[in-house]
């Protein structure tokens, strides 16, 4: 048997699946980008004759999940996440773990609990169905009873509720003065359905809450006046920011009245890149946020380094 044969057998060997053996792999051939990998993230780095050896030797190593092999340098390098593909890239020799696999990369909060075995909170990478599979960073919480999962926010996230309790005048319009408090909510985590990405809206498990808003997140509401008389102060101001997370809603929803009377969406802005969007409700009263259905949130174009959340290799 030459050298070429006796490398390809031990590439089967090395991905066979076998019962009982956890370790037991699977490989697909992708392409990818340089810069979508961290090279530098690597939990094993050397040299190898080739390929069949990389992949022994990722084998042999319980927490890989993709290796990048450069066939001029013989450098094989290891890592704990999947990094995004790119059929375009000019990287060709980057291998996941696939589907046949005995160890998996989680799609669910669930997922790390169950077949990681991990009941701590925290940031982890996810690969969900509804994301094509794609590492997504998200927090899950309350892991060792019912895990959910939550998107950590970095910056401010708040939506602003006026009402007929700020008046200081009962059913006068456009007063300059206003009965404190403005009920507000902020979010510092917002709760998603990972099986589509939905927002649930109205989960506070952390926020900062003034007052006793009832609005959802992405909302507003005003009840300050009519939307066309001059001068009129409104007060119902909505910020969407989900920089830094690789993240953002939707391009496709729309934003506008939810109900009114004599009501308007103000001062519309939407951030190029899709990550902000602000917008002022006006009306006698009237409430303003997503039109076009329930916020879902995308991946976006921003990369987010491995090193910001934790890896978790599960096992079937």
């Amino acid at each position: 048997m030459n050298l070429i044969a006796k490398l390809l057998v031990l590439f089967f060997i090395s991905t066979k699946i076998s019962p009982g053996n956890t370790n037991a792999i699977y490989l697909t051939k992708t392409r990818t980008r340089l810069d979508l990998v961290e090279p530098s993230l690597s939990i094993w780095s050397g040299p190898r004759f080739g390929i069949f050896q990389c992949s022994f030797t990722c084998r042999q190593e319980p927490q890989c999940v993709s290796l990048l092999f450069n066939k001029t340098t013989k450098l094989c390098k290891l890592f704990n996440v999947i990094y995004d593909g790119d059929e375009s890239g000019n990287v060709e020799n980057y291998y996941i773990i696939s589907g046949k696999s005995k160890r998996f990369v989680p799609a669910s909060c669930l997922d790390i609990s169950t077949y990681g075995n991990i009941k701590t909170d925290g940031e982890y990478w996810i690969y969900p169905m509804a994301a094509n599979g794609r590492r997504t960073k998200i927090f899950c919480h309350d892991m060792a009873n019912e895990p959910s999962h939550f998107i950590t926010l970095k910056n401010t996230n708040s939506f602003v509720e006026h009402d007929g309790s700020n008046w200081i005048v009962s059913f006068q319009q456009c007063q300059s003065s206003l009965n404190h408090p403005l009920k507000r909510v902020e979010f510092t985590k917002v709760k998603i359905e990972i099986e589509d990405m939905v927002v649930n809206g109205t989960d506070y498990t952390f926020t900062s809450v003034t007052g006793s808003p009832t609005i959802k997140y992405g909302e507003s509401k005003d009840c300050n006046g009519q939307y066309y008389l001059n001068p009129c102060p409104h007060f119902g101001h909505a910020v969407i920011d989900t920089r830094e997370t690789g993240l953002i809603v939707d391009p496709d929803t729309t934003f506008g009245l939810l109900d009114h009377n004599d009501g308007e969406m103000k001062d519309f802005i939407r951030s190029a890149d899709g990550s902000q969007i602000s917008f002022l409700c006006a009306g006698w009263c009237s409430r303003c946020g997503p039109t076009s259905g329930p916020l879902r949130l995308l991946l976006s174009m921003e990369f987010i380094s491995g090193t910001d959340a934790q890896p978790v290799t599960c096992r079937k």
